[in-house]
């Protein structure tokens, strides 16, 4: 696969996303019923899963955490959490890891870099937060994790706007630059190559739960993204766009219980089975990566080619896909 376009692909697709994350925003700084908070300040999620945090938590905790902020640049130098470092996705794409006719290749490094000057060690607990939503966040944990980050790494549920709603203090001058040395280890366990997922499909299905986390005319191959040779989805592969994952009324993460109907109840999977979510290029996918892992699924893989890889091969070698509009499944609890 040529880098440059796998690049172009995962930054064009991030449009779309972008908009359907909007669609979903809602009332991200609507208040609750004392009408001093923001309606996430406090969330379900961060009360259930030990990778969620809000903003009320992060209040107290502040001093105990290290904090990387995937928003973009500009919105970074604006204003930011006091103690958050910029974690730029451009390294997160570019830099960390590619499937290759060699097979797949990781490059940590200049992740490991930014990690270390932001004063980050394998051992730290690290909260990410992005601007409202949770995409490029999930992404982040799901890269750290692939490093083999030892501490606790946690979502900011709500984000940067609950943060600021809520009053929270903010800074706007560019952070020091720290002097600790961030060695990964990397951990390939939470990573689903495309070797992976060909030795669980064939022409008749997947043996295990594969999850594909775009949306349905993605999956049906007619929204055509990229410059690829072939577009549907995995065979066998369900799909559940990611944003049902998110509740854009509130501006967070689904509760706990919902998240349960959507994942185990409505598509069926059970967290004793290995899955693996993929999208056009792994980010939408982090999310239900992130939420499986946080429901307890003990082995869940975020395929890192995703479609921008899949797309380019062919069946002939082992690669199934189907195509067509109404094919496969589609879950729509909260389309």
């Amino acid at each position: 696969m040529d880098d440059r376009s796998t690049r172009t692909s995962r930054r064009s697709v991030l449009a779309s996303a972008g908009a359907a994350l909007a669609a979903t925003a809602g009332c991200l700084g609507s208040t609750d019923g004392d009408g001093d908070r923001p309606a996430a300040y406090t969330t379900p999620a961060a009360a259930e899963f030990d990778g969620v945090v809000d903003s009320q938590w992060l209040e107290s905790n502040l001093d105990d955490v290290h904090l990387l902020d995937a928003r973009d640049e500009e919105a970074f130098s604006e204003s930011r959490i006091p103690g958050a470092y910029h974690f730029p996705d451009s390294e997160m794409l570019d830099s960390y890891a590619e499937e290759t006719p060699d097979g797949f290749e990781v490059s940590p490094e200049a992740i490991a870099w930014t990690l270390s000057e932001a004063g980050i060690e394998r051992g730290d607990d690290v909260v990410v937060y992005g601007a409202e939503s949770n995409l490029w966040e999930t992404y982040a944990i799901y890269t750290l994790n692939a490093l083999g980050h030892e501490g606790q790494v946690s979502l900011l549920d709500g984000g940067f706007t609950v943060w600021d709603a809520a009053g929270g203090e903010t800074v706007s001058d560019a952070p020091e630059a720290q002097e600790a040395t961030y060695e990964p280890d990397l951990d390939t366990s939470v990573v689903a190559t495309r070797e992976f997922v060909a030795g669980n499909v064939d022409e008749d299905g997947a043996a295990i739960p594969i999850l594909d986390m775009r949306s349905p005319e993605e999956y049906w191959g007619v929204d055509e993204r990229g410059d690829l040779d072939r577009f549907g989805h995995v065979t066998g592969a369900t799909n559940l766009n990611f944003v049902q994952s998110i509740d854009g009324e509130a501006g967070r993460l689904r509760s706990p219980e919902e998240l349960e109907t959507l994942w185990i109840d409505d598509a069926g999977i059970s967290p004793d089975e290995t899955a693996v979510a993929y999208c056009q290029t792994a980010i939408r996918a982090s999310v239900g990566w992130f939420v499986l892992d946080q429901l307890g699924w003990e082995d869940v893989r975020n395929y890192e080619g995703s479609w921008a890889d899949w797309g380019t091969l062919s069946e002939a070698d082992g690669y199934y896909y189907t195509t067509g509009e109404e094919t496969g499944t589609v879950v729509d609890t909260f389309a």
